[in-house]
């Protein structure tokens, strides 16, 4: 896992987790970073999942949304 031995690419992937949060914290809160609509939410999760998978793929398949 590249995440675990890359600091620069922990770095990236921290980054974009922490944007992720950002996003689920601000959800619906009309905050100027509130995405608004969950199609707006939900494409942000797969364009941030998207670049974690370019980085490290092993570090996606923890974090990927999981189907029910």
């Amino acid at each position: 896992m590249i995440y675990l031995t890359d600091k620069k690419a922990k770095i990236k992937i921290d980054t974009l987790l922490k944007q992720n949060a950002r996003n689920v914290a601000n959800f619906k809160t009309s905050s100027m970073y509130d995405l608004k609509t969950k199609k707006a939410f939900d494409k942000a999760w797969k364009d941030i999942e998207r670049d974690i998978k370019e980085i490290d793929p092993v570090f996606y398949k923890v974090i990927k949304k999981q189907d029910d």
